[in-house]
């Protein structure tokens, strides 16, 4: 009888723990973008990105169309990190271990590619790799909802 006793207190405790770990949570949106030359979704069903991340990529990289192949929403907990899969072999790790920082890590068919360090905060970070001579991918980790 006590040693039931004792084994409903840790499982009271530890749904009490796991109940406040998800209220400790911070939801990111991630996307998997694709910059084209060309007017034409590259994959069917998939659509332009929205403005705020099209005048992000615009000025600054040679594309002249972006493409949101795949979006995810994920809350992750403080402490912890958290792995997304967004199709053809790419995914993104988001790293919130540490209270003053924000690891984000791309990876293609279980490769690491980049990561990135910032400061723990509402930054978008932006991080890729090359997919051939026509095109470049991206994954995006922001903390606003993207437009649609």
């Amino acid at each position: 009888m006590r040693l039931m006793a004792v084994m409903m207190v840790i499982l009271v405790g530890v749904f009490i723990h796991d109940a406040s770990a998800g209220q400790d949570a911070t939801t990111f949106y991630v996307q998997l973008v694709r910059g084209t030359e060309k007017n034409e979704p590259p994959v069917p069903g998939c659509k332009q990105v929205g403005p705020r991340l099209a005048g992000t990529f615009c000025p600054v990289l040679k594309w002249k169309c972006y493409w949101e192949l795949n979006r995810q929403q994920v809350a992750v907990v403080h402490g912890r990190k958290t792995r997304v899969r967004l199709g053809s072999g790419r995914e993104a790790e988001i790293d919130l271990g540490n209270p003053q920082e924000r690891r984000v890590t791309a990876f293609q068919d279980g490769k690491l590619v980049d990561r990135t360090i910032s400061p723990a905060g509402e930054a978008m970070t932006i991080i890729g790799g090359n997919r051939d001579r026509k095109s470049m991918w991206f994954i995006v980790v922001r903390r606003d909802k993207p437009q649609d």
